[in-house]
């Protein structure tokens, strides 16, 4: 009797298992990592791992159309309109970048030191203009008097810029593959599907220098040159 009651208790634990089992779906244990997968995905990558220019890198603007491209080259890199024409050639020498036209006459240099600052010279390296420093997690930006231009602080999904009062001039935001450049009111005006550092993109808000000029503290940023190129 006692065996028997044994028998039947063990039948109805094995029976309530089989039953829980089944009503849990095989997707629920997956359900967390595929989350997570999907967290990483759209995460912004670091700084530190979209250094380089793996290919050409291009600009649109919120009309699907290309303002400008930067062509990385063996000894630097070309600037080129959305018609091709060439604005402005980038080539190291040793260390600095030599910022030229398309007449190959210098329109400044960016050098950068042992500290990781960045300065802009004239075209013939007499004088400092302007100069791009760290500042704690983000950059500032200070003319040749030392006055306070722009500020760049990083976020979680980008950087925000601000000016010498503090007040927002644009945010790089990092989204789904696209990195983007947008002015104050969150309007699009610039983009690219390459991947780029936040920090690299943020120097394109710099108004108050030309274009060619902040192309070249971008670049700078985000492909440093080489051991073998900053040799002297």
């Amino acid at each position: 009797m006692m065996m028997g009651m044994g028998r039947f208790l063990l039948c109805c634990s094995l029976v309530a298992l089989t039953g829980a089992a089944g009503c849990s779906k095989p997707g629920d244990a997956e359900a967390p990592r595929a989350v997570r997968a999907q967290e990483a995905a759209v995460a912004p990558v670091a700084a530190a791992d979209v250094k380089g220019l793996e290919g050409k890198l291009k600009f649109k603007d919120d009309a699907d159309r290309e303002r400008f491209s930067l062509k990385p080259k063996d000894d630097g890199a070309k600037l080129v309109d959305g018609e091709e024409r060439e604005l402005a050639r980038y080539k190291w020498k040793g260390a600095a970048l030599k910022v030229s036209g398309p007449d190959d006459v210098a329109l400044g240099y960016v050098v950068g030191s042992a500290g990781g600052a960045l300065t802009v010279r004239d075209g013939e390296q007499r004088q400092v203009l302007f100069t791009l420093a760290r500042q704690g997690p983000g950059w500032r930006l200070n003319d040749m008097k030392g006055t306070l231009l722009y500020s760049v602080w990083p976020e979680d999904d980008g950087a925000r810029i601000q000016d010498g009062a503090g007040a927002d001039v644009a945010r790089v935001k990092v989204r789904e593959g696209k990195v983007s450049l947008r002015d104050a009111q969150g309007r699009t005006l610039l983009a690219t599907k390459s991947l780029l550092a936040a920090e690299a993109a943020a120097c394109l808000a710099f108004e108050a220098l030309e274009l060619p000029l902040r192309m070249a503290l971008l670049f700078h940023l985000q492909a440093p040159p080489s051991q073998e190129l900053a040799q002297p």
